[in-house]
């Protein structure tokens, strides 16, 4: 120990006596290690850490698997699925269902639409929830008939109820009915959902009895029993499913078994939670590692250069006695030393760090609320750190022994120097390789950035709000009253000054997705053994087209039609070419059973990138809000989303005059998600930005240091050699010679990094090729314009350092050898 304690402070004075070497090392290795810190942070609460559930290896995702006539995908899990599943199943212990929502929610301050969620109460078992006060929704809350009650989440119990213990037992009015508060949940405790955190709690009050319907809605989880595998789970349904057809008739045939491939799919919670996201978050990782290691050679190339400069400091040591381990021992302490500062000061920088990064993160992010630097993070800062540190502390010692020569007051050394220059030259190739790789990654990204914001969404956002609009069931209980209450808004919303034109959706472009519906096109027979396809149906009120800038041929419904049970249907082109190639889809007659009556197509609309804009042209049949005679209510829709154009710069001004109108008609009618369409596209591209701004940066990051690398072992060979351009300028060399010489040198390291770097690039960039749009991963412009951009930015390193060659007095330099 105090031989530890004396290396400790030799290695303090050592590092107080060169402040220039300790401050730029600290800082490039601190930068690095930060970034690190920060990205590893995010993957470490998103995919290291377990779900924060009891036993949560043992949670599993069920869902339906179909493909065929629809896109391959998962469904969720139907009424008559859950109850089946649950009953027959050898393998899982419980199984729960839940679907988010939203509810109206009666305050003293007015209604609001707050995030809500239906439940079994299966769910809470089967995730191991627990609660602050009060009990859990329990089977007996569960069951048809039974009286109604409600569950809080903490934070609503918190800022609503300003945390009042006596909470349990008061009545609470939800969707304009009452319902008697059971619980509060304790801090944390929700749902395996990305970026939904639900307010309210409401059970679902099935009917196990009920004949089974054909609806996949709900998402379903499930508890494997002791020995029990996800393998086997998926086998266990399976067999369930393949018993649809004999034992729920009512919703399952064997035709649909058959055409749409309909089977069971089983995976760890924790991974469907996840789904890309992990691969993000490592390839992010890696990309900051990278920085990490292009910092890490840097110090090292500082290192180098330090112990060349203390070659005569060690011969000393050795001639009083030291041993090889003695010296590596102080260097050792010394780059520790170092290590250790520049990790306290990466924590800092780390800290900073992931609050920017929580801040310009996507709101789907999975378990946003669970990041924060803990010791898991400092932990590992605190061991790259050290070992970092020991590799600095050992390179002089890498040389093998010391040099007594290095005595001599005429000892120039010129041996090591070479063979410190060649390590020097073969790290700095490392660090352009590794800026390749960052940079061509980072280009392709930009360049997708850049091919996506050129893509055509099929709509005008440009000036357009949108405001969510809930009718409460209990009030507006068929698509009649619906259909008058969105009415008499639209034309008083189109009355408020600054408005130009007004519709409403059930699905808005981008942001909702639209329900899915089978289509069956009259006189189109489907052939044998293929089933209809299922496909996004929105249902929109007149005056969505024009608002939103969807050119249409033929003619939209109007409030007339709808009044009258008349309303047409509109396709989408992509639908219309698929159906109907080569005809007129206008007058074709259209439904979702496949027997008569047929709703009438009125009008062709223009192809909409609904699902993405990296996504083809969504199919789509846009239904009227109310059904057309003989067909009856075929699906309610009583949440819309109000869509406003105006001519106002800031569309959002509006928001007040809306949420008035709305008041105005009924009090019990809050609004909700009021966000412009700019900000919806916005959304729809934040998970590419997130990923194409943090690589940028990392590949920014890594060619600063990378040239820095470069342009100081250039500088130290100028150094080294500065006698012998002095004697081949004293001997004629032109200056324009003695340039080129040292350019060369500065270059040859650059053509090699970056051919290995570009090979290196060929392979890697594939991993991010799910994230790419418009562009291969190997596209040659992206390389080439890598190339050019880090050659010209090295030759500008170089430069420097070969021009101050040029200026070498051979004269002063020779009088002082």
């Amino acid at each position: 120990m105090d031989r530890l304690l004396r290396n400790i402070r030799h290695a303090f004075r050592a590092l107080r006596r060169s402040p220039g070497f300790a401050l730029v090392a600290v800082l490039t290795l601190a930068l690095g290690l930060g970034a690190t810190t920060a990205i590893f942070t995010v993957l470490d609460a998103v995919v290291l850490r377990p779900l924060p559930y009891p036993h949560a290896n043992r949670l599993v995702k069920i869902a339906s698997s179909v493909s065929g006539a629809t896109a391959p995908g998962d469904w969720g899990v139907s009424t008559g699925g859950y109850f089946y599943y649950r009953k027959n199943n050898h393998t899982l212990s419980d199984i729960g269902a839940y679907e988010g929502m939203s509810a109206n929610v009666l305050g003293t301050d007015g209604t609001q639409r707050v995030p809500a969620v239906g439940v079994t109460a299966s769910v809470l078992h089967v995730l191991g929830l627990h609660t602050e006060i009060g009990r859990l929704i329990t089977s007996e809350d569960d069951r048809p008939g039974a009286p109604l009650v409600v569950m809080l989440s903490h934070a609503y119990w918190t800022n609503h109820f300003a945390g009042d213990p006596h909470v349990v037992g008061e009545m609470i009015t939800i969707d304009a009915q009452p319902m008697t508060i059971a619980g509060v949940l304790a801090p944390g405790e929700n749902l395996p959902e990305a970026g939904f955190e639900p307010d309210v709690w409401l059970p679902f009050r099935w009917d196990p009895t009920a004949a089974a319907v054909n609806d996949h809605e709900y998402s379903a989880v499930g508890r494997l029993k002791e020995g029990a595998t996800v393998a086997s789970a998926e086998a266990d349904l399976e067999r369930l499913t393949q018993r649809f057809p004999e034992d729920l008739p009512s919703a399952y045939s064997s035709g649909f078994m058959r055409n749409y491939h309909f089977a069971a799919h089983v995976q760890r919670l924790r991974d469907a939670e996840l789904g890309n996201t992990g691969q993000v978050l490592w390839v992010l990782l890696g990309s900051v590692g990278v920085v990490l290691l292009i910092a890490c050679a840097n110090v090292a190339n500082l290192f180098l250069v330090r112990g060349e400069s203390r070659r005569r400091d060690a011969a000393v040591r050795t001639a009083l006695g030291a041993s090889r381990t003695d010296i590596a021992r102080h260097y050792v302490a010394e780059s520790v030393l170092v290590a250790v500062i520049a990790g306290a000061a990466a924590i800092v920088l780390a800290y900073w760090g992931t609050r920017l990064l929580l801040a310009i993160s996507p709101s789907n992010l999975p378990r946003l609320s669970e990041i924060h630097l803990g010791w898991s993070s400092v932990a590992f800062t605190v061991v790259v750190a050290v070992l970092a540190g020991v590799v600095f502390g050992l390179i002089p010692s890498f040389r093998g022994s010391t040099d007594l020569s290095a005595l001599r007051d005429t000892s120039r050394g010129m041996t090591h120097s070479r063979r410190q220059i060649s390590a020097r030259g073969t790290l700095v190739v490392a660090q352009i390789a590794l800026a390749v790789v960052l940079l061509a990654g980072a280009g392709l990204l930009v360049r997708t950035f850049q091919n996506l914001r050129h893509v055509q969404p099929g709509f005008d956002p440009q000036g357009v709000l949108t405001v969510a609009v809930s009718l409460p069931y209990a009030r507006y209980q068929n698509n009649d009253d619906v259909s008058r209450f969105f009415h008499t808004l639209e034309t008083r919303v189109a009355a408020l000054p600054g408005v130009q034109s007004v519709g409403a959706t059930q699905a808005v472009p981008l942001a909702n997705a639209a329900p899915c519906a089978l289509v069956f096109a009259e006189d189109k027979p489907l052939p044998k053994g293929e089933a209809a396809p299922c496909l996004p149906r929105p249902i929109v009120a007149p005056g969505y087209f024009e608002t939103m800038g969807i050119p249409v041929r033929g003619s939209v419904p109007q409030w007339t039609d709808v009044e009258h049970h008349t309303a047409g249907v509109v396709v989408s082109q992509a639908l219309a070419e698929r159906i109907w190639p080569g005809e007129d889809a206008i007058g074709k007659g259209i439904n979702g059973g496949g027997a008569p009556p047929y709703y009438r197509v009125v009008g062709v609309a223009g192809n909409v990138h609904a699902a993405g804009l990296e996504k083809p042209p969504t199919e789509a049949v846009y239904y009227p809000m109310t059904s057309i005679a003989g067909r009856g209510d075929l699906w309610s829709h009583n949440t819309m989303v109000l869509v406003v154009r105006t001519g106002m710069a800031q569309p959002a001004q509006l928001t007040g005059a809306i949420r008035r109108t709305v008041t105005d008609l009924d009090r019990n009618v809050p609004i909700a998600n009021v966000q412009t369409m700019d900000r919806v596209m916005g959304i729809s591209m934040a998970g590419l930005s997130f990923n194409m701004l943090l690589i940028g940066i990392a590949a920014l990051l890594a060619l600063t240091l990378s040239v820095v690398g470069l342009y100081g072992v250039i500088s130290y060979v100028v150094g080294q050699r500065t006698g012998e351009i002095a004697i081949r300028m004293a001997l004629g060399a032109p200056q324009q010679r003695v340039l080129a010489l040292v350019l060369r040198q500065g270059m040859t390291l650059v053509v090699i990094g970056v051919t290995i770097g570009v090979i290196a690039a060929l392979g890697v960039t594939r991993l991010i090729a799910s994230q790419l749009y418009g562009v291969r991963p190997t596209d040659p412009t992206t390389f080439a314009g890598t190339v050019v951009i880090l050659a010209a930015v090295a030759l500008a390193a170089t430069l420097l350092p070969a021009v101050r060659a040029t200026r070498v007095d051979p004269a002063a330099v020779l009088k002082s050898e």
